[in-house]
C-alpha cells in the first residue's frame, strides 16, 4: 500500500496503462526510495503528489508510444541517457517488463542511488547501469530516451552511434513551439540527419504541454 494509490490508480487509468500487483509494488517501492534519498542526493525538485505527477506520470505517458515502436522493431532494448534518479528509465522498465533497460549516468552519487533503486524495485534481471560518459558507451540500442538532458542540437550527433538500424530517439520535451525550434537548429547544424515526429503526451493532472519527440536517422 502507498499513500499515492488512489492518485496512481486514476493516473494509470487516464493513460490506459495496466500494471499488475507485482508492478504496482515495484512502482511504490521506487517512489518510496526516491523520497527517502531525495533530501540527500537532490534527485528531483518535486515532492509528494507533484513527484508522482511531474516525474512518474510524465515518464509513463510515453509507454503506449514505446510499445508501438518496440513492436515495429521486434524487440525492446532501451537506453536512458543521463538517467539521474532513474527517470524515465525505471518507471518504463516497470511498465514494460519485456524491455531490457540500460541506465546511463556518470555522476557517482546518482549512480549509487540507481544501484539501490534497481535492487529495491526488483529490477536487477531487467535493468543495468552504465556509469560512463555518453561518448564511452560502446553499444547500440533500439530506443534511446532522455528527459531534460540537453537541447537536441547539442546531443544528437553523440547519440547517433548508439542507435541500432531503424532505431529511435525518444526525447521528452515541453512546448511544441520550443521543440520545433530545436528541430530547426538540428536540421541546420548537426552532421547526422533525422526524420522527426512529435507526439503530444497527456500527463494526468499536469497543466503543462508535454511532447515526445521521435527521431529516426536518415
Amino acid at each position: 500500500m502507498s499513500r499515492y494509490d488512489a492518485l496512481i490508480d486514476d493516473g494509470l487509468a487516464q493513460m490506459g496503462i495496466v500494471l499488475d500487483e507485482t508492478q504496482r509494488g515495484q512502482l511504490n517501492r521506487y517512489i518510496a526510495e526516491v523520497e527517502l534519498f531525495n533530501p540527500t542526493y537532490k534527485l528531483v525538485g518535486a515532492k509528494g503528489r507533484d513527484l508522482v505527477i511531474r516525474h512518474i506520470f510524465d515518464s509513463l505517458a510515453a509507454v503506449p508510444t514505446l510499445q508501438k515502436l518496440s513492436a515495429e522493431l521486434g524487440m525492446c532494448r532501451l537506453a536512458d541517457l543521463g538517467s539521474g534518479a532513474g527517470l524515465p528509465g525505471i518507471p518504463l522498465a516497470i511498465a514494460l517488463p519485456d524491455c531490457s533497460v540500460t541506465l546511463v549516468e556518470r555522476m557517482q552519487r546518482r549512480v549509487n542511488f540507481l544501484r539501490s533503486a534497481v535492487v529495491i524495485s526488483s529490477l536487477t534481471d531487467q535493468v543495468r547501469i552504465i556509469d560512463q560518459d555518453l561518448s564511452e558507451v560502446g553499444e547500440q540500442f533500439g530506443i534511446v530516451t532522455f528527459r531534460a538532458l540537453h537541447p537536441l542540437v547539442d546531443i544528437l550527433d553523440a547519440v547517433a552511434p548508439l542507435l541500432s538500424e531503424g532505431g529511435w530517439v525518444c526525447a521528452y520535451k515541453g512546448q511544441r513551439s520550443q521543440v520545433e525550434q530545436e528541430l530547426e537548429a538540428v536540421e541546420k547544424t548537426t552532421k547526422s540527419q533525422w526524420r522527426s515526429e512529435l507526439v503530444a503526451l497527456e500527463v494526468p493532472y499536469l497543466e503543462a504541454e508535454r511532447m515526445l519527440c521521435l527521431l529516426q536517422k536518415i
